[in-house]
């Protein structure tokens, strides 16, 4: 429980937080000592929209506050147990701002004080992506047609789903619960703002066609 990192060929993964499941059933024991022993309520754990909502950064602490309450209150022994396999491990802890819609779609940029980019430097830089999108979007590729800028600014990417089938991160209007899944869209939008250069996007918007 204590290790804070593992490797898995080849990968430094980081132990973030117990999968939603297993923290909530720790969160009902130790409520449960609390009740028992007059304490505080521990931590609320981040699931559902919590964990939706959150970056790893964010779960991380919240798990580490919730061992320091764990700690000082003499109940360590309920999550010395927890297997490993119950944890939420990671390649990289994110610490972006969760957007409306559970996912990294918005930047601390968006709301930045920007300028809407001339006609001529859009239709440049969507002709740019559409010659790259193999590259860019890879395994949604040949299902998907980036087709334009949108919102007064120019910072939202329409892209034409070609064939209704499942993207990587969950459905084409959401993202999954799981984070290894929403890093998906993560590295999309990053490939995008990548060959877009000083203009970017901070949405990517998807019409099924």
């Amino acid at each position: 429980m204590y290790g804070s990192t593992k490797v898995i060929s080849n990968f430094v993964m980081i132990k973030v937080c117990p999968n939603p499941t297993h923290w909530n059933d720790i969160f009902l024991k130790l409520s449960e000592f609390a009740d028992e022993n007059n304490l505080p309520k521990p931590p609320v754990p981040l699931i559902l929209n919590g964990w939706v909502f959150t970056n790893d950064l964010e779960k991380k602490i919240r798990w580490e506050k919730t061992l320091d309450w764990a700690r000082n209150s003499g109940c360590l022994k309920f999550l010395e147990k927890l297997p490993e396999e119950d944890f939420y491990y990671t390649t990289e802890i994110t610490t972006y701002q969760i957007g409306p819609y559970g996912g990294p779609m918005y930047q601390p940029w968006d709301y930045e004080t920007k300028v809407r980019p001339k006609k001529e430097t859009l239709e440049f830089n969507l002709f740019k992506l559409q010659s790259q999108w193999a590259n860019i979007a890879r395994d949604i590729a040949h299902v998907t047609k980036p087709v334009a800028f949108t919102g007064k600014k120019a910072r939202r990417l329409l892209v034409n789903v070609l064939q209704d089938s499942p993207p990587p991160w969950g459905d084409w209007d959401r993202l999954s619960y799981s984070e290894e899944k929403r890093s998906a869209f993560t590295k999309l939008r990053q490939n995008v703002n990548i060959n877009l250069n000083s203009h970017k996007v901070d949405h990517i918007g998807f019409i099924l066609r």
